[in-house]
């Protein structure tokens, strides 16, 4: 039996591939594809088969790309009429053979109508040796249940509840679960990070199936979330299908003088450390973390903007960051500027400073101060021994549509976790004309004092 999954870096995302013979199986594949026919390539196998376990929100799936380079077939839900453009649909009890395996889709609504899970049998059918669970359940989370609305937010979570209880548990303890995200994805609040996980295990430790009835579950779990706003035009392309992209990175160096010709019409995104943006950026620039970089961009900006890349000396970054902006529809990538910061110095432009505060000062400001403490985290991140005075909790991922309700006549001191997301925002907002001081160190600083 050949297993291997995909770990898609900065998406949380996994995918999978199993087979046996000379056949495999992809499931849930992502935009740049080429990965899968070089892994089956290396085992002398062949991709004849790409299965989807619901309409994703958060990337660009590759299935019909994957599908073009390898004459594979595509099977998606049947249980929900999404308008996809694609795929054969298929209805709970499908049956696929494989050399000696069997996949077999079970319906698991709740996450969205048509998500489907996919069982795999090993020699008979009496045994489920592993499930493929989309985004229905995760390691110590569960995939959340709030894209139908309010309105449709008990219905949808109690399906979820018979989805797992009435469904995947009845499967057996033994059964290896293999989700669609690990830490850090918008499809899921708090994943453990671990390895690997059963039902069992999950049945025994993960907190939210901590429940005696659907109606406890319900009121345990029912949320809305923040939805950011690139998931919808994700939904678009994962039904029409998105561009293909061929593998090959196509984003070249710029000189300063091709940054300054073209500024007023690209989002200037500097990717370096956040010391370095404090110690001097060029102006106009947003700072992003490489690892924020696809949880926060899509969540400010919509993916029709151009964009171009402030790195320093290294190679790689821009690689890594390319990708992640693909995965995410962000395709108008104009260029990056090498050596960023050095070069434009050299060029006599001028360089802005981000003004920042110890976590130590701060906690000493006089509390006679009239300021704002803008706390960007999301609101189940925070905790009581946190800083409280003059407090606004505005998320990250909903500043966009939110900063005006901040008072231009005030300091506004930015807090989160670590740093990085304080950055982003202090540097959004200094475009949008605020003063701002970012409290480095974050709440791991804070709560150190």
């Amino acid at each position: 039996m050949f297993f291997k999954r995909i770990e898609t870096e900065g998406l949380a995302h996994y995918s999978y591939m199993v087979g046996e013979g000379d056949d495999l199986i992809v499931i849930d594949p992502r935009r740049d594809v080429e990965i899968y026919i070089h892994e089956a390539r290396k085992a002398g196998m062949r991709i004849k088969y790409i299965f989807e376990t619901h309409r994703n929100e958060d990337y660009i799936i590759g299935s019909i790309e994957l599908a073009e380079k390898t004459g594979a077939t595509i099977y998606i839900s049947g249980h929900e009429d999404l308008g996809h453009t694609y795929g054969v649909r298929i209805q709970e009890g499908f049956e696929l053979s494989i050399g000696g395996l069997c996949l077999k889709a079970l319906h698991t609504p709740g996450h969205t109508l048509g998500h489907m899970s996919y069982v795999l049998y090993e020699k008979d059918m009496e045994n489920p040796y592993m499930v493929f669970t989309g985004d229905c359940m995760f390691m110590g989370d569960l995939g959340r249940t709030d894209f139908y609305g309010e309105e449709n937010l008990n219905k949808m979570t109690g399906l979820l509840y018979d989805s797992i209880f009435d469904k995947l548990f009845k499967l057996g303890d033994h059964v290896i679960i293999c989700p669609a995200h690990g830490p850090g994805s918008a499809c899921g609040a708090s994943m453990d990070d671990r390895p690997t996980s059963t039902i069992g295990y999950e049945k025994l430790s993960n907190p939210l199936l901590q429940v005696k009835s659907k109606e406890a579950f319900i009121e345990k779990f029912a949320s809305m979330r923040i939805y950011p706003r690139y998931f919808e035009k994700m939904e678009n392309l994962n039904v029409n299908g998105a561009n293909f992209v061929h593998n090959h990175i196509s984003i070249a160096p710029m000189t300063v003088e091709e940054i300054i010709s073209m500024k007023d019409d690209v989002v200037l995104i500097d990717i370096r450390s956040k010391e370095s943006y404090f110690g001097g950026h060029i102006p106009g620039s947003i700072y992003f973390s490489k690892d924020n970089l696809t949880a926060y961009l899509g969540a400010i900006y919509t993916n029709d903007i151009k964009l171009a890349f402030i790195i320093d000396d290294k190679v790689e970054p821009i690689e890594s960051v390319y990708w992640f902006c693909k995965r995410l529809g962000f395709d108008h990538m104009v260029g990056y500027l090498p050596e960023g910061i050095e070069s434009w110095k050299l060029s006599g432009r001028e360089v802005n400073q981000l003004q920042t505060i110890s976590a130590k000062s701060y906690a000493e400001l006089t509390k006679k101060e009239d300021f704002i403490f803008l706390d960007v985290r999301d609101e189940d991140e925070i905790i009581p021994e946190d800083p409280e005075k003059n407090r606004m909790n505005i998320p990250l991922k909903v500043l966009y549509k939110e900063y005006e309700k901040l008072d231009k006549n005030k300091n506004i001191y930015i807090f989160c976790g670590s740093g990085n997301r304080a950055t982003t925002a202090a540097s959004y907002l200094t475009l949008k004309g605020y003063e701002v001081i970012v409290i480095t160190g974050g709440a791991s600083m804070y709560r150190n004092l």
